[in-house]
């Protein structure tokens, strides 16, 4: 092919001397091309071996199809995450999204996508060099900078890993987040959903309001958090032990080990494979974990609902908690009897699409009515030990793992949130 360009570049060259349009236009041409095949005939990932060689050990329809189908299988793939296309959840719903943050390093978008697209490969993947002799792994995945933690207001940065790195971009608390609201009086204002991060166990002794549109959900993704054993409440006086003997393992050690086909897990599908697991240990470690760890969320549930600092909701059988707040929007106390009183019981999301831009204008609405929930209310502020058991419940409950990614900080967090209510 190179050849051919040449001898076409020299017949131009001859032929329509007066003319030299298409000599120019043809030199990027060939200088692209010689590149390309260039970098194809050198020694490639091990000296001396042939580009196709080595790229194509991956880069192969049969390996390409095998790795897809696996991904298919994943959360990842399955999830209604390209439907997140606003701005604080683009980062890590679509695939724009993750591009944008990781491309120009801040923590939202600049704006919500209204065309995105799910995560998929090249969500992850980007080849930045070819000479794989050095650093393949910031080669081939698209971030592997140290990470800067929302739960700490993105102040200070922390390296899980090159490889972790990536994963943990996404799976950590989120944090501050500001959003409008308009008030009864059609004021718009900007409110602090997240004013609690981080929490601080110097003022323990002391009380809070927890109002109605205020959160401390950690948002089902602080995987990263609890395999490194930080960012839960940690009671003072308490010893907490943050290592263990799997946290010199990479995220992909065990959500992208061996496939198994029968199982439809491990590989991309990003699935544990248990089996391979049980390979290594020769019995069942994971179940009696889950169990213990399940055991200890549902009691510090059961304490909170017990002093109306959580709601308990069963459907189906299935049992819920949700955190009760003490304070209306306003933060005027709710009563724990009926009242013909008029609070602000609900912060109701009215983002709406703006039709000059097309792009999406935040805001909510202060709900004003009787507070229909009087008896399931505290009648007083909380506790800030209270809010950190509070907080360590959906900690774990959001994390999803029940304790797998960190057993001992895990049953640690439950437990001295246990202790410290049943002695205060």
């Amino acid at each position: 092919m190179i050849t051919e360009l040449f001898s076409k570049l020299h017949h131009e060259s001859i032929t329509n001397k007066p003319d030299m349009k298409n000599l120019i236009r043809l030199l990027p041409v060939v200088i692209a091309a010689g590149i390309i095949f260039t970098s194809c005939e050198g020694p490639m990932g091990p000296p001396g071996k042939n580009a196709n060689d080595v790229c194509l050990t991956c880069h192969n329809t049969a390996n390409q199809d095998a790795k897809l189908a696996e991904y298919h299988l994943s959360k990842h793939y399955l999830g209604t995450s390209s439907a997140r296309n606003t701005k604080y959840c683009a980062r890590c719903h679509t695939n724009e999204g993750f591009q944008e943050i990781t491309g120009d390093g801040k923590f939202v978008v600049a704006a919500e996508i209204p065309n995105a697209t799910r995560i998929n490969c090249e969500t992850c993947h980007k080849h930045a060099a070819f000479d794989f002799n050095g650093d393949t792994v910031s080669m081939v995945l698209r971030t592997t900078s140290p990470v800067a933690l929302n739960y700490n207001n993105n102040a200070t940065t922390t390296d899980f890993g090159s490889i972790n790195n990536l994963c943990v971009t996404c799976h950590q608390i989120r944090g501050v987040t500001a959003v409008n609201y308009t008030d009864a009086n059609g004021k718009v204002q900007t409110f602090n959903q997240l004013p609690f991060f981080p929490l601080d166990n110097s003022k323990e002794n002391t009380t809070v309001k927890y109002q109605v549109g205020q959160s401390f959900a950690v948002h089902d993704g602080n995987q990263s958090n609890l395999f490194a054993g930080i960012n839960a409440y940690e009671y003072a006086g308490k010893t907490y032990t943050r290592t263990w003997k799997h946290s010199s393992n990479a995220c992909t050690d065990c959500h992208m080990n061996q496939y198994n086909p029968d199982t439809q897990t491990g590989g991309h599908s990003m699935i544990v494979n248990e089996d391979a697991c049980m390979a290594c240990h020769g019995e069942d470690k994971l179940t009696p974990v889950r169990t213990l760890i399940d055991a200890k969320r549902i009691e510090l549930a059961e304490l909170l609902v017990a002093r109306k600092i959580f709601k308990k909701t069963v459907t189906n059988g299935v049992a819920s908690y949700s955190a009760e707040p003490s304070h209306d929007f306003y933060g005027v106390l709710f009563p724990t009897t009926q009242t013909s009183t008029i609070f602000a019981t609900a912060l109701v999301s009215a983002n709406a699409t703006s039709p000059t831009t097309g792009t999406i204008v935040y805001g909510n609405t202060v709900t004003l009515a009787t507070d229909n929930d009087y008896a399931n209310r505290i009648g007083r502020e909380w506790k800030y030990g209270e809010l950190g058991a509070a907080y360590n419940y959906g900690y774990i409950n959001s994390e999803l793992s029940l304790g797998v990614h960190n057993p001992t900080y895990a049953l640690q967090v439950l437990q001295n949130s246990i202790d410290w209510l049943n002695a205060n």
